[in-house]
């Protein structure tokens, strides 16, 4: 071989060598680089995921450092809190009043969410009133009164604003008010928030002078259609 061929051999197989070389290097880097990226991809992901497990924790905690999602009741649509809450049993749970009457104007509600009362369970029934009695016996030990207001608007049309089984109990006093049936009108426009008590619709009731006693005929021919109907359920 010619000296000048020789030299065009060596030259190009070193240009094949680094061509290659270079290949390698930039194949390499690309790796590097991508491993690298997902790296920090990775990490970026589990500290987003960190950062939000711990902004939820906090704001689940937040006014109760130790209330978790199932110490929380629904009473209708509204979630209540474990710190309003101050009694559970196993169908029913008592809590204080966002919007009450009277000092210690507080509900007992029943824990399944039903609307009327004749929708509750036999032992639900039992069990909200055995509640309620037990509600009352703490609040005459704190408000020291000598009566109590155990009202329940059994359904849309008696003035129930929240759908759910659920029964008012307001400490009373003698002379407390000025005009003592007042009090079954401001029960008539109670609800959960001023909005929903605008919108209630006010039941119209005949002054006293307006109303008459009835016969004891028509009272008896009362009681005697409801004495049947009575018999008929049993």
């Amino acid at each position: 071989m010619k000296c000048g061929d020789l030299l065009l051999s060596l030259l190009f197989s070193s240009f094949i060598d680094i061509e290659a070389f270079t290949s390698r290097t930039q194949k390499q880097a690309t790796r590097s680089h991508s491993e690298s990226a997902a790296k920090a991809s990775s990490n970026t992901i589990q500290y987003a995921n960190k950062c939000s497990d711990s902004e939820t924790s906090s704001q689940s905690g937040k006014g109760n450092n130790n209330m978790t999602a199932a110490d929380t009741m629904l009473f209708g649509r509204f979630k209540i809190l474990a710190s309003q809450i101050f009694h559970k049993t196993e169908h029913s749970f008592a809590l204080v009043n966002l919007r009450p009457l009277v000092p210690g104007h507080v509900l007992v509600v029943s824990n399944r969410i039903a609307p009327l009362l004749d929708d509750l369970h036999d032992h639900e029934y039992d069990d909200l009133w055995k509640t309620v009695r037990k509600v009352q016996r703490a609040l005459k030990t704190k408000y020291n009164c000598d009566a109590f207001n155990v009202a329940v608007q059994d359904g849309e049309g008696a003035g129930q604003s929240v759908p759910h089984v659920h029964i008012h109990i307001l400490p009373r006093y003698r002379g407390d008010l000025k005009r003592n049936d007042d009090i079954y009108d401001q029960l008539e426009m109670w609800a959960p928030r001023e909005e929903d008590s605008q919108k209630k619709k006010r039941l119209e009731v005949p002054d006293d002078s307006e109303r008459r006693d009835r016969t004891l005929e028509e009272m008896a021919e009362e009681a005697s259609i409801y004495q049947s109907l009575m018999k008929q359920s049993e």
